[in-house]
């Protein structure tokens, strides 16, 4: 990325900011689902959406509401959470305690006023099939992790939350990462609190790449280094077909844009942004790497065959550098626990670093909620606030995901603790500037961009040779 596109990009964030600041003042005055695919075929992640819930039975008082949150935290998870936030939000948390160092003896002892239903969701939270479900069984949550968003809003599955987030202290600039925050602003209101983050990268099998001499990656990318490493591992075809080094070129074809873009992300069903610098760079780039042999829509399928015997590319083994999202961490780990490896997007400016590429989770709430006031601010805490993560860090701990939240203690407990933190890790610095993708939120313009790429991939990327007709 040049020296001006930066700036640019800085001032576009700046203005985003102000903007954002100043709704939120204003409204200070008034009274008081996307669905993860992989790439690779014949992967599937398997869901734990649930219909079942699980209510609290602490306390001897009778409680005087009851609140009922789908999320993939566990029930128990769930239960310390409510005891940690009842035990902040009346001022009894006692000095120095905090969510690194509560035991759970002390939670235990602990009585909410309130009842807890738990529901069990997904890694990356329910969709609105199931949201549907529970409303016709008369069981919706009261807060709800969606992986659907913009179809959750559009079915009215959600309520606005914008009054009671105006006076939310953990909505602070300074603490919150403002870009995520305002992807879940829907017609002048909040529908959603940001809960966790995904980033968009390449995964790597170093089991393929050491055989080409590769021993080692770079978590930094642009296109002279990344077109180095599928060049080594082209090499090892020269006699047969041994391994593919890219699988699929077409899945960089909403990303590589937004390298050149930055925060101005382009949709490619546009005809403005198809016309665009940044937009043709990138699919000359990508029509180079299918050219030159290294991707999945380079082969044939007789290729492809001899090649995978039949097997999806990811589990034969063969397949070097593949794109996708840190939500599918555990999936891609079970099948290559010590060869697998993360790397950026390539950038297609060289020596610079691409923008954090991220997808943002929301947690929402139901538009049958009947205590709306006291939903947002247990959603708000389960969300945003540091003891809360740090808890359910200690209780929970899942991979791939990243913090909504800046705070470097939080980053250090949460994330350097996972498997892959040592690569999750290097997104903290990013994540003030980061790009906000759209992938699953289920929204019209996204449709739009994988319908174009769809139906046009041919002229987009992949030059097939005629053969020519011979008398």
């Amino acid at each position: 990325m040049s020296v001006r596109n930066k700036g640019h990009r800085s001032t576009f964030m700046r203005e985003r900011l102000i903007a954002f600041l100043l709704i939120i003042s204003s409204l200070a005055s008034l009274p008081s689902c996307r669905k993860v695919t992989s790439s690779f075929p014949s992967i599937e992640e398997t869901s734990s959406e649930t219909t079942q819930t699980v209510p609290t039975t602490n306390g001897t008082e009778a409680s005087t509401y009851t609140l009922s949150i789908a999320s993939p935290l566990s029930y128990n998870t769930c239960v310390y959470l409510a005891k940690l936030y009842f035990l902040k939000s009346t001022g009894a948390l006692g000095e120095g305690v905090n969510g690194e160092n509560i035991t759970l003896d002390y939670l235990d002892s602990i009585n909410l006023p309130f009842a807890l239903n738990v529901y069990s969701t997904s890694e990356t939270g329910c969709n609105t099939d199931t949201l549907k479900q529970w409303k016709e069984n008369g069981d919706m949550p009261d807060i709800f992790l969606t992986d659907s968003f913009d179809l959750v809003v559009q079915e009215g599955y959600a309520r606005p939350v914008t009054k009671q987030l105006s006076d939310e202290t953990l909505l602070s600039p300074s603490y919150v990462y403002m870009p995520l925050v305002e992807q879940f602003y829907v017609n002048n209101d909040f529908y959603g609190i940001p809960f966790q983050a995904t980033a968009h990268v390449m995964f790597a099998d170093m089991e393929v790449l050491g055989k080409a001499g590769i021993n080692e990656t770079e978590f930094k990318q642009d296109r002279k280094t990344f077109d180095g490493m599928l060049s080594s591992l082209m090499d090892l075809n020269m006699e047969n077909m041994e391994v593919l080094p890219f699988y699929l070129a077409q899945s960089l074809i909403p990303y590589l844009p937004v390298t050149c873009y930055g925060a101005g992300y382009g949709y490619c069903a546009d005809s403005k942004t198809r016309n665009s610098k940044p937009w043709r760079e990138s699919l000359s780039y990508l029509k180079s790497v299918v050219s030159s042999g290294y991707a999945y829509e380079s082969l044939d399928q007789e290729t492809i065959d001899l090649l995978f015997q039949g097997m999806s590319p990811l589990l034969s083994r063969k397949v070097g550098i593949w794109a996708g999202s840190t939500d599918m961490l555990s999936i891609y780990d079970n099948y290559m626990p010590n060869t697998l490896v993360m790397m950026q997007i390539p950038s297609m400016e060289q020596g610079q670093s691409s923008p954090a590429l991220i997808t943002v989770y929301p947690l929402c709430i139901s538009s049958t909620c009947e205590h709306t006031d006291e939903a947002v601010r247990f959603a708000s805490f389960i969300s945003l606030d540091e003891d809360a993560l740090l808890l359910a860090s200690r209780l929970d701990q899942r991979e791939g995901f990243l913090p909504v939240v800046s705070s470097s203690s939080l980053w250090k407990n949460v994330v350097s603790t996972q498997k892959y933190g040592s690569y999750l890790l290097q997104y903290q610095p990013l994540m003030p500037d980061a790009v906000c993708i759209p992938s699953v939120t289920e929204s019209v313009r996204y449709k739009e961009d994988m319908k174009y790429i769809e139906s046009h991939l041919d002229e987009l990327i992949v030059e097939k040779q005629v053969e020519e007709e011979t008398e």
